[in-house]
């Protein structure tokens, strides 16, 4: 199993999820992205947390039975499985639609202008290496046959539960799970969210329904 944090995260937001889960059937992967946890990185972006699924992957060296990720982990997830299958099922928690979506609230958080928006916004591009209409998770999802449970708060300010709303419409097997009141970083020490995806991870693989 693989858990990802979000931008403002760390892998102790995983443990009461961890409590939960049998040590004898999973062997679990906590990974902070560079300039997360002790990495010693000045600088961190998207590009880091897509670095840190893909290094996971290749550290494990076979697919991952489950991956979890909250709000830009749970983004870095969809892009890497959509570009390259690397779990079986996927939990996505707080988790946004598009990148220029997040990019765009992070402007707006730190009242950028209009055309400082635009520079930070092709700085980012630049640094990662990736325009952001490739990191459209709408536009990936789609290309997921893998079950997918997304877990969203309506009460979220910082990732509006909509994100999630259009990310179901997409996904050809996935389902929605909301809450109320706990925001954007709480999610994962809600009783019914820890609950849920112990449910999800543990149930029988979901056929595909051809339309």
């Amino acid at each position: 199993m693989l858990l990802l944090h979000g931008w403002s995260g760390w892998i102790g937001q995983f443990k009461d999820l961890i409590s939960q889960l049998d040590p004898n059937e999973y062997t679990i992967y906590a990974v902070h992205p560079l300039g997360h946890g002790e990495s010693h990185a000045e600088e961190s972006h998207p590009g880091r947390f897509i670095e840190a699924v893909l290094e996971a992957r290749d550290y494990v060296g076979v697919p991952f039975d489950v991956a979890i990720g909250h709000s830009l982990g749970a983004a870095a997830l969809v892009y890497v499985q959509a570009m390259k299958s690397c779990f079986d099922r996927l939990v996505l928690v707080s988790g946004p639609a598009t990148i220029e979506g997040v990019l765009n609230r992070f402007a707006r958080f730190v009242n950028l202008g209009e055309k400082s928006k635009r520079l930070f916004i092709r700085g980012m591009e630049t640094t990662v290496g990736l325009d952001v209409n490739r990191l459209d998770l709408v536009t990936l999802a789609p290309a997921i046959m893998e079950p997918t449970l997304l877990v969203h708060d309506v009460m979220d300010q910082e990732v509006p539960v909509i994100e999630s709303k259009a990310l179901n419409e997409v996904f050809p097997r996935s389902r929605l799970f909301e809450t109320s009141g706990y925001g954007h970083s709480r999610l994962l020490q809600n009783p019914d969210v820890i609950s849920e995806i112990v449910k999800f991870i543990h149930s029988p693989r979901p056929a595909l329904i051809s339309i």
